[in-house]
Order: C-alpha cells, then sequence, then structure tokens
C-alpha cells in the first residue's frame, strides 16, 4: 500500500516542479511617446509638439517626413515574447485642403524603422490648429530636422532626411476623410521591430513615417499627434504578447515537500508496528485471544 502511495506522491512532486505555468496573452495599448515632423525644403525647421504630423509633399512637391517612438520597455515586462503589434492614426487634414482642392487620392504611407537615435524637442508647442502649419516652425533645440537628429547640438543625421532602414514594416493606404482611422496592421517586420523595442530599449528609436509620393505636388497626410485636443483621435500602438514560462511559486513546492514528509512517517509508522508484531508474536496471539 505504501509503495502505491509514494509512486502517487512522487508523481504529484514531479507534476507540480517541472511543469511549467503559461500565462495568457496580454494585450495593452500605448500612446505614442515622441512624434516630429522634418522638412527637406525648410531643413531648420520642425515640428515636435504640434498637433499633427506630415507625410508626404506640400504644394511644391517637397519633402515631409513623420518621426515617431513608444516606449514599450515601460510598458511590457522584460523576456515577453511579442505576439502583433497594430498602429492606429487617425488623418486630420490633406494637402490642398487649404486652397479648397484636397487631395483625393489615397496614399500609402510607410513604416520604416529608425536606425539612428532622435531627440523631440518643443517646436510647435501649443499651436491647435494644422492649416497653415504645413513649413513647419524655426526649430528649438533639440528637436530633429532634415539635417539634424538634434538640431544645433552637432548631431547629423548620416544622411539628411533621417536615417532608416529601407525594408517596409509595415504600410496601409490613407484616405483623405477627416478623422478618418487608418490602422497599419501587424506583419512579421513589425512585430521584430516591436521585439526589438523591447529588448534593446537604447537603441529602439521608433519609425519613420514614408510616403512613397514624397516628391510629387500635393500628396501628404497630417496625422493627429499626441498633441491633438481629442485624445481619442491621438496614435495608438496595440500590442499582444505572452509572458515567459514560469515555474510554480516556492509554495507549490513546500505543499508538495510536506506530502512527501508526510508520506515517509507514515511509512516509518508501519515499518515499526510490522517490527513489533515479528519480534512479539505472542503478543499478537494473545491480543487475538
Amino acid at each position: 500500500m505504501f509503495r502505491r502511495l509514494s509512486s502517487i506522491t512522487l508523481l504529484i512532486l514531479i507534476v507540480i516542479g517541472v511543469c511549467p505555468v503559461n500565462a495568457s496573452a496580454v494585450t495593452v495599448t500605448l500612446g505614442v511617446g515622441k512624434v516630429s515632423t522634418i522638412f527637406e525644403n525648410q531643413p531648420e525647421n520642425s515640428i515636435g509638439r504640434g498637433p499633427a504630423v506630415f507625410v508626404g509633399g506640400d504644394s511644391s512637391g517637397s519633402p515631409r517626413r513623420g518621426l515617431m517612438d513608444f516606449n514599450v520597455a515601460a510598458n511590457i515586462p522584460a523576456g515577453a515574447t511579442i505576439v502583433s503589434a497594430d498602429l492606429t492614426m487617425y488623418v486630420g487634414m490633406v494637402a490642398g485642403a487649404d486652397t479648397g482642392t484636397p487631395d483625393a487620392t489615397p496614399r500609402t504611407i510607410e513604416l520604416h524603422r529608425i536606425i539612428g537615435d532622435w531627440a523631440h524637442g518643443p517646436t510647435g508647442y501649443g499651436v491647435q490648429v494644422i492649416s497653415g502649419t504645413d513649413q513647419g516652425f524655426p526649430a528649438i533645440p533639440p528637436s530633429p530636422t532634415w539635417n539634424d537628429r538634434r538640431y544645433l547640438q552637432s548631431q547629423p543625421w548620416t544622411t539628411p532626411g533621417g536615417d532608416f532602414s529601407p525594408t517596409v514594416s509595415a504600410s496601409t493606404v490613407v484616405g483623405s476623410t477627416v478623422n478618418g482611422a487608418y490602422t497599419w496592421a501587424s506583419t512579421p517586420a513589425l512585430v521584430a521591430d516591436v521585439q526589438f523595442m523591447l529588448d534593446s530599449p537604447s537603441l529602439g528609436y521608433g519609425w519613420m513615417l514614408l510616403n512613397p509620393d514624397e516628391r510629387t505636388a500635393g500628396t501628404y497626410r497630417a496625422l493627429y499627434t499626441k498633441d491633438w485636443m481629442d485624445p481619442l483621435l491621438r496614435p495608438q500602438l496595440v500590442i499582444t504578447y505572452d509572458v515567459a514560462t514560469v515555474p510554480v511559486p516556492a509554495a507549490a513546492w513546500l505543499f508538495g515537500s510536506g506530502i512527501l514528509a508526510l508520506t515517509g512517517a507514515m511509512h516509518r509508522k508501519i515499518n515499526q508496528s510490522q517490527h513489533a508484531i515479528s519480534v512479539h508474536p505472542s503478543r499478537r496471539q494473545h491480543d487475538d485471544v
């Protein structure tokens, strides 16, 4: 009987001690940490705290590029595995709207992982309207500009216009509906970018937003930033992740150890009883009478 009990107890301990516990997937929504616009024809201008980020060509076909970054490591536990990532942004204005002829052609906007550090300056802080701001404002250090990662701090981009991977991490077609939501759906490259931001936060610098038609006149989209007045229209990065497998807590080990100790005590008591009977058989016979 004891051998059977010991086998069951040992099996319980093996199961408790060896089998990991997997937590179910967790989904979080992050607001953008920093966002800026740089302008080719205004290389000393920037927008860092304005209501919109511009992506595409202005009326003369001069490119505008957006930079954005999310603080992934501050919101997801180290060691987690990123499962999916979806970025949603909202249109605030389209090129040509100022003159009454808004661009009606849907434009593709791509995300490219930035590979050079950049600063988020206060340029444009307090501006509440988007119209009339597509040339930016004189850069206030350390805002990024077309030529510099940090304006007036001797930290130029390796390539004017920003340093970023040529690989497209994700793309979506953005229409002309004001307040319309557009989502860059999860891709393996986008997931890899977010995983990199989590695992190497000091080297994860976010994404460059590019419009392949940026040298075509009147093609930009102005997308709301975190400084837009309506929080529901600000950028959102929705991330689903799995936490690393973890062992059963120490309390379970203590519980299992207690079972084993109790079983051992029972075993010793049984052995002692059997030994007493074998040494004094006459006592057993007398008891039976």
